[in-house]
């Protein structure tokens, strides 16, 4: 489920003619500067990775990769963000 999410969003990055931060994996992520870290609450994943791409590109962060989360009456976690 959580790789639907994730390409999900990627395609409609990909579409939006504004620069979007991206999701990235693990081993991608190495190769990139961190320049922070954001956290974020929400009622649903998909809402959640919302978040956490808007906080991400409000930034100025060109990726970001989801560290944790924690679903019980609301999905809750943290990201890294990316240049």
């Amino acid at each position: 489920m959580m790789k639907n999410v994730i390409l999900a969003l990627v395609l409609a990055a990909a579409s939006s003619s504004v620069m979007a931060a991206m999701p990235v994996t693990s081993s991608a992520a190495q190769g990139l500067q961190k320049i922070g870290e954001v956290s974020s609450q929400a009622t649903t994943l998909s809402s959640f990775e919302q978040m956490i791409a808007a906080d991400a590109q409000q930034r100025g962060a060109s990726a970001y990769r989801i560290t944790s989360v924690t679903v019980n009456n609301h999905v809750y976690g943290t990201a890294d963000l990316y240049k």
